[in-house]
């Protein structure tokens, strides 16, 4: 309960009839033996029962169900203390009858503020309540919380589902990548060259499925709150140099320059190696996709005691306004000049921002189209 001391001063209670029956609100008066003294026409329709039927009678005898702590709430007011009920916190005054339209309450839910009321001496002489029916707003607040918990329940169904299905993705996607493998080793026979560049671009197709799903699996894992970080101690330095090693076939095959900066002395930083080693493909691969011509270069700016930088940049088509404001949004992919047509899972800035954001940094982007873009990845130290 929340109480303020407040002895209030003034007329006595059958002053207030007629406001009362003006207002759209309970009024119900008590005097210090909790005898009725005043009943408004809103408690009249609320209840059923006249004002002549309940004043003058004890409110126990009118409504035997008086809990314990409506009764020490009253006699609280009637002592001097202001007391306001919360539905939600303390639950009712009086028992009175559910509004129309709401019958799967037990009872009206109330909204209660009782004043004391004090004769023109300041003596206290009772308490005055002021009931308001909150139940519409109660009823609404409940079919909120469902529908939010139905759709908690539907984005765990969908994690699940998506964990599951790329799970049952990595075997078959693994099997082929290492049957091609057998293959492109002459383990059943001799292959040609063209049957050998076939088998290379099958390959390529596998490891770009396997990508898709690994992003999959690991949006499930973070929308699910099941992705765990593993901190150790490395040099950012070599982890951009492993990273770049991934890239490093396509981009020659695109003939495209790739640049790498990094500190000679070892940028030491202490978070989970594989989350960053994923970001930083996922940013890199992002980069040589859809740049045709010209460079990707990487740097890591250790400057900043508190933090490391990666930075990734392309002289790529550079990503327009509107693709900038949802690039980092779950399933979106923007249109970016030729590369377009190489399509992905529409995870990787989602997962690599998501993923930053759990080892308690940020993925920030600045680009100007036509001119390339450039991400840069902030993680604490």
């Amino acid at each position: 309960m929340i109480e303020r001391d407040a002895l209030s001063t003034g007329a006595p209670l059958v002053n207030l009839d007629q406001i009362g029956d003006a207002l759209d609100v309970g009024m119900l008066g008590v005097d210090r033996q909790l005898v009725v003294t005043m009943w408004n026409h809103w408690m009249e329709s609320a209840t059923g029962r006249s004002a002549a039927d309940v004043v003058g009678r004890r409110l126990d005898e009118i409504d035997p169900t008086l809990t314990a702590a409506s009764r020490a709430a009253l006699e609280r007011a009637v002592s001097g203390t202001m007391v306001v009920l919360s539905q939600r916190l303390h639950g009712y005054l009086i028992e009175i009858p559910a509004p129309s339209g709401h019958e799967g309450f037990r009872r009206m839910q109330q909204s209660v503020r009782i004043l004391p009321v004090a004769d023109a001496n300041g003596q206290p002489v009772g308490a005055l309540a002021l009931i308001r029916d909150v139940t519409e707003r109660v009823a609404q607040e409940a079919e909120l919380r469902s529908a939010m918990e139905a759709a908690q329940e539907a984005n765990r169904a969908k994690s699940d589902f998506l964990a599951a299905m790329s799970h049952d993705l990595r075997t078959p996607i693994g099997a082929m990548l290492a049957y091609a493998d057998l293959l492109a080793q002459d383990m059943f026979g001799t292959v040609t060259e063209v049957q050998r560049d076939k088998l290379l671009r099958i390959k390529q197709v596998g490891a770009h499925l396997l990508s898709i799903v690994d992003e999959i699996l690991t949006f499930a894992r973070i929308e699910a709150g099941r992705e765990p970080v593993h901190r150790e101690p490395f040099d950012a330095s070599q982890l951009v140099r492993d990273a770049v090693l991934s890239v490093e076939p396509l981009a020659a095959s695109k003939q495209l320059e790739l640049v790498c900066r990094y500190p000679e002395r070892p940028v030491p930083i202490e978070t989970d190696v594989m989350k960053v080693r994923q970001i930083l493909v996922n940013l890199l691969g992002n980069a040589v996709k859809f740049t045709e011509r010209g460079r990707i270069t990487v740097e890591v700016d250790g400057s900043d005691p508190a933090s490391v930088a990666f930075v990734v940049a392309d002289t790529g088509p550079g990503i327009t306004e509107d693709d900038q404001r949802r690039i980092f949004d779950s399933f979106v992919q923007g249109a970016q000049g030729a590369g377009r047509a190489q399509r992905g899972s529409g995870l990787g800035l989602s997962v690599s921002r998501s993923l930053a954001r759990l080892l308690g940094g940020d993925v920030s982007l600045r680009s100007t189209p036509g001119e390339g873009a450039e991400f840069t990845v902030r993680l604490p130290r």
